[in-house]
């Protein structure tokens, strides 16, 4: 006996097209960056530390706020300026060349007598258990960045920023501002720590998009 053939019924959705949500990558501009590196927070200690590590971020090749945190004084070799560590996300070691401003944002926290295991940015306490528990790790990282997000979004309205100032703007601005400045795409990729070029492409459009903008407000 054949066995029967149910007919294929199209579904009545098939024609219709889900418009894929458009992420805007928002970044803080060159004057934008000036302002936050001078806005005053003398009235806000504790917030200079999170400002410190979206600079850090934003000069020193994008880090993700967890990377930032975790960052121990043994990760980084002061006589290349250069820092080494496996990246929260990939797992994956990642080694990077710091430039002149994320170096003296680092210098601003180094202790006369340095403990190769202190995190650098005094933000996180006890490594060790950081290190051997991953619920605790994971807790303690989400608190500090709600608390740091907090901070931000007060000095973005402070600036009269048009958004909310967040920590993963940071990683935005290194990008665009690094392909602004003339860095190749490749380069910018490899910093950021992406798996594909196609990732960082997104980076490149928008500086494309502010040229077209600029050739429209500039050159009639």
């Amino acid at each position: 006996m054949e066995e029967e053939l149910i007919p294929l019924v199209p579904s009545p959705f098939y024609k219709i097209d889900i418009p894929k949500s458009k992420v805007e990558r928002l970044y803080l501009n060159k004057k934008q960056i000036e302002d936050l590196e001078n806005l005053d927070l003398s009235q806000r200690p504790k917030a200079v530390v999170h400002r410190d590590m979206f600079l850090f971020s934003a000069f020193g090749g994008g880090l993700r706020i967890s990377d930032v945190m975790l960052l121990q004084w043994e990760c980084y070799d002061e006589e290349t300026q250069k820092i080494t560590k496996v990246i929260q996300k990939t797992q994956k070691q990642h080694s990077f060349k710091l430039g002149a401003k994320s170096v003296a944002i680092l210098n601003k926290y180094k202790p006369k007598t340095i403990d190769p295991e202190a995190f650098i940015f005094p933000v996180l306490e006890h490594p060790e258990r950081i290190f051997n528990d991953e619920v605790y790790k994971s807790t303690r990282i989400r608190s500090k960045v709600r608390l740091g997000d907090v901070h931000l979004k007060k000095m973005g309205e402070d600036l009269k920023l048009p958004f909310n100032l967040h920590f993963h703007l940071s990683r935005h601005t290194f990008a665009t501002n690094a392909l602004n400045n003339g860095m190749r795409i490749e380069y910018v990729s490899k910093l950021l720590d992406h798996a594909t070029i196609q990732q960082t492409q997104v980076y490149a459009k928008i500086v494309s998009e502010e040229l077209d903008k600029a050739v429209d407000e500039f050159i009639n």
